[in-house]
């Protein structure tokens, strides 16, 4: 768990446990995320949370730095700001890119440097918030992220959108790469965000004790007593289960200490009809590879680009991320068709299939 720091402000408006919890998940999946793209071993642990003044922040140490910038959105607003050293941007580079040197000093962040540590720090970035929405159940993603090379004389107010004197949360990482580098950076997360955060921490909380209060009401309603015989009249025990009918389907019932314990049968999917006209996106896939950058960087017009499939292997039929159906390439008129030779698995674009 995050290390416990005594404070008072933002950081203490509710569970802080649920905060600390977050922010470790928010941590992991970072490193999962830079140890995909880079396919080294990238561990990122030892979150340390701390609330201090946007101009106490102190990141000398990881001068000359890089600030990454980026705003959370939908279900939640502020920004947060990344500070790690340059040369750890540049170790991650000559991973991306298959460079086994140890970061230059003389390096200098041109435009295609920038360009590819933009993109890799926005998948890490956009799969720590998605981890963190899964989490809280709700919607928050975040924007791309925006590089800021800094001298020694940035100033983080301007970067993170906050008056100096505003709180904001710091949160220092320890950061391993493979067993070349083992350095830090930290995260500040303005107050704007941090509210927003927190908001939906205590919104998660309420949906919890909601849904746990509808479990524990359903089930006292499944609980019913057993009719008596002699204890109504027959025509009125058949009006009464008639009634039980109509309100809730049975399939099974259980005698346990003189209770009855129905249990609903599972929902029939009858209501399909209602979105069999939604159109879905259909794509054909006839292969995939994968490149370093610098092989990108230099194709050109004739490159030939190898596939992973041999040129008489069926296509794959793509529906909404989903893997369908298999067939072979015909030429119909003037256009690309295909011809369906194997269904895998219709059912699974509605999310309801197995």
């Amino acid at each position: 768990m995050a290390k416990e720091v005594e404070n008072q402000g933002i950081i203490n408006m509710t569970d802080r446990q649920v905060f600390d919890e977050l922010i470790n998940l928010h941590a992991k999946a970072a490193g999962e995320s830079l140890s995909s793209i880079l396919k080294a071993d990238i561990e990122i642990s030892g979150p340390e949370i701390s609330e201090i003044t946007v101009k106490e922040v102190e990141y000398g140490i990881l001068e000359p730095a890089i600030f990454v910038k980026s705003c959370l959105t939908s279900g939640a607003a502020g920004n947060m700001v990344i500070i790690l050293r340059q040369r750890d941007m540049q170790a991650f580079l000559n991973e991306l890119m298959g460079i086994d040197d140890l970061p230059d000093p003389d390096f200098e962040f041109d435009e295609v440097a920038m360009s590819a540590a933009t993109e890799l720090m926005n998948q890490m970035v956009h799969a720590s918030v998605e981890v963190m929405a899964e989490y809280l159940g709700n919607t928050i993603e975040s924007s791309d992220c925006q590089l800021i090379l800094s001298d020694g004389r940035q100033n983080l107010s301007p970067a993170i959108g906050e008056a100096p004197d505003s709180k904001t949360i710091v949160i220092h990482y320890r950061v391993k790469i493979k067993d070349m580098v083992e350095s830090e950076f930290m995260e500040c997360i303005s107050t704007t965000a941090a509210d927003c955060m927190y908001q939906e921490i205590e919104a998660r909380r309420e949906a919890d004790k909601m849904a746990e209060a509808e479990a524990k009401a359903l089930e006292e309603s499944l609980l019913v007593k057993p009719i008596q015989p002699g204890a109504v009249p027959a025509s009125a025990g058949r009006e009464h289960l008639q009634s039980a009918a109509e309100s809730r389907t049975v399939n099974s019932a259980a005698v346990n200490g003189g209770r009855t314990v129905f249990q609903a049968s599972p929902p029939i999917n009858g209501n399909l009809g209602l979105i069999m006209d939604v159109p879905l996106n259909v794509s054909v896939e006839i292969g995939k590879t994968r490149r370093r950058l610098k092989d990108v960087l230099n194709f050109n017009n004739g490159t030939v680009v190898e596939l992973d499939k041999q040129a008489d292997a069926p296509v794959d039929i793509i529906v909404n991320g989903q893997l369908i159906a298999r067939g072979e390439v015909v030429v119909i008129d003037d256009n690309f068709g295909v011809r369906i030779s194997e269904i895998v698995n219709t059912r699974s674009i509605i999310g309801n299939g197995e």
